[in-house]
């Protein structure tokens, strides 16, 4: 996953409640993020990831730099709405942000072909396009087929009459695509999709809505996306809570139903393939391919609620558990989006806005937990998924082109953004999170793990025969005693389904692991009986040795047809 930078207006920004003030009357589905109230110096954090789905826009652009991508300085940056239009040439480098929109013909590509929601009485109730929102903008642009880019698109709105939220019955769908075209690349890649459905309400307004950054100087290097992320209420002042926004519109969001199953399917001629990560439960994946070769990729689960952190301290005041891991870091006051003047006598404030979803940034993570009393400010309901980096310690089982490997789940704050870690010791597949212990009204928050993975892909990971597969989940807390959890296994249409409820929080670590009774050898009938001869000797069957292993521990088990012991595999 990509490291993201929130650039805010800073000049719109007259207002901003306090954090803590704020948080128990504002839906945690409308949290945003604002520079501190309190008139001083200050530092803060946010831990977010629908801040990368919400505010989602079209938009193509071509730079020029004075070095190769990750190194060259940004010399030039060139709004497109069509590669090929002056400043825009083919050999120039590119960055997009598309969507999927929603299919408006039966031939259309790279969309959204249907939506669904399954109530608890088990009835199915479909979406019916409302509108695209916000539809086309002055960024919006074509679409290249030979180029392998996808036109800009929109983001949309459905009703599902049958299936309603608190507030309605209209659901927004942000379906993205971001990707380049690198110096002398001759088509265009994606580096990453995303997908997430929201509960809204519109409310009419003048809102200055989330765009590009447009000036070099914006970007850091070239190939390192800087967004300006953030829509403003120009009415109200401020940053406006929205989850999507045109000019004159916001898409308000309010919490998800969680007892209902939304499912997703997409037509795509850029297909999927490795892993998926996401905020759901009970997670269920297909994918088949069309006459045409398109993949159809459907996904469904119900919502979870995610703990947010955010707050803000004054400098002076900043938690101990904050100040002693920054201590001896010379960034303390520079890592981070700054508001505020740096030369002022007062100082600029920072944002710790980069902490990743890598296991190296769980230490800063779980530091800043303790200075907020272990307590998340704020809590939101989320179905969202997107793709994660494939760097897999199984490589070799990785399932081919166009295809899923898997998809894992969990509602923690923290999660490592890449596959469960295969761990050779153990024979588990590893995935650590970490939350606070408490959600803002007090209670204890229960954590949810769901593992989809492929069938073939666990055989061939730990040298399965086709036979029945088992599982079972562990839970190790941070201090490594085990914590009991509800479980759920199961194996059909291709994939195994694991699911765990129910553990808590700090930074516990989920271990998965799989295993499989040795396969029944079937001794082939004779098809007929050989008649006794007097001069045959009885033939005495001969005895094998093999060696089995559990982890460290080996065994040699002889016999006439040995088999290894139950959770032993033959070496």
């Amino acid at each position: 996953m990509k490291r993201m930078r929130v650039l805010s207006l800073l000049s719109a920004v007259v207002i901003a409640l306090p954090v803590f003030a704020s948080a128990a009357s504002i839906p945690g589905e409308q949290f945003v993020i604002a520079p501190p109230s309190n008139g001083q110096q200050s530092i803060g954090v946010v831990i977010d990831d629908s801040q990368f789905i919400k505010n989602q826009f079209a938009h193509l652009q071509a730079f020029t730099a004075d070095g190769p991508e990750g190194k060259g300085k940004v010399l030039t940056v060139t709004q497109c709405l069509k590669v090929g239009t002056p400043g825009c040439e083919e050999y120039n480098f590119f960055l997009y942000k598309a969507f999927i929109g929603f299919c408006k013909t039966d031939v259309s590509s790279d969309c959204v072909s249907a939506i669904t929601a399954t109530t608890s009485d088990g009835k199915v109730h479909q979406g019916v396009f409302v509108e695209d929102f916000p539809g086309t903008t002055q960024y919006s642009f074509e679409g290249n087929t030979a180029l392998n880019l996808p036109a800009g698109s929109s983001s949309f709105i459905v009703d599902i009459a049958s299936a309603p939220h608190s507030q309605g019955t209209k659901y927004l769908v942000i379906a993205g695509l971001d990707g380049r075209m690198g110096l002398g690349s001759k088509t265009f890649k994606i580096d990453e999709f995303h997908t997430g459905i929201f509960a809204v309400t519109t409310v009419s307004g003048s809102y200055a809505p989330a765009q590009p950054a447009t000036s070099a100087s914006s970007f850091e290097f070239l190939g390192v996306p800087t967004y300006q992320r953030v829509p403003n209420d120009k009415t109200a002042g401020g940053i406006a809570p929205c989850a999507q926004s045109t000019e004159t519109r916001c898409a308000l969001a309010w919490p998800l139903p969680l007892d209902v199953d939304f499912a997703l399917t997409m037509k795509l001629k850029t297909k999927v393939e490795g892993w998926l990560h996401g905020r759901l439960r009970d997670v269920g994946a297909s994918i088949e391919n069309s006459t045409s070769g398109e993949q159809i990729l459907r996904i469904t689960g119900k919502p979870v609620t995610v703990p947010i952190v955010y707050a803000w301290f004054p400098l002076a005041t900043a938690p101990k558990a904050v100040l002693d891991f920054y201590s001896s870091d010379p960034r303390f006051l520079t890592a981070g989006t700054t508001f505020g003047d740096r030369g002022s006598a007062q100082g600029a404030s920072i944002l710790k806005d980069y902490i990743d979803y890598r296991v190296q940034s769980f230490p800063e993570a779980l530091y800043w937990y303790t200075g907020l009393g272990d307590t998340a400010q704020y809590a939101a309901t989320a179905w969202s998924f997107r793709s994660i980096e494939n760097k897999y310690q199984g490589q070799k089982c990785s399932t081919s082109t166009n295809s899923l490997s898997g998809i894992v789940t969990t509602n923690s704050n923290m999660f490592v953004a890449q596959p469960p870690a295969f761990n050779a010791v153990d024979q588990t597949l590893d995935y650590k999170v970490a939350s606070p212990h408490f959600l803002p009204d007090g209670s204890v928050f229960k954590g949810s793990y769901n593992l989809s993975i492929k069938s073939d892909f666990a055989r061939c990971l730990y040298g399965f025969t086709k036979a029945p597969v088992a599982a079972s989940v562990s839970i190790l807390s941070a201090d490594g005693t085990s914590q009991i959890a509800t479980t759920v296994i199961s194996e059909r249409n291709g994939w195994i389904t694991l699911a765990a409820e129910g553990f808590t929080f700090s930074s516990p670590t989920l271990k998965v692991k799989f295993s499989q009774a040795a396969e029944p050898v079937v001794t082939p009938s004779p098809t007929a009986t050989p008649s006794p001869s007097a001069s045959a000797k009885p033939v005495t069957p001969k005895k094998i040795t093999i060696t089995c292993v559990k982890g460290k521990t080996t065994k040699k088990v002889t016999a006439i047809k040995p088999t290894c012991p139950t959770g032993y595999k033959k070496k």
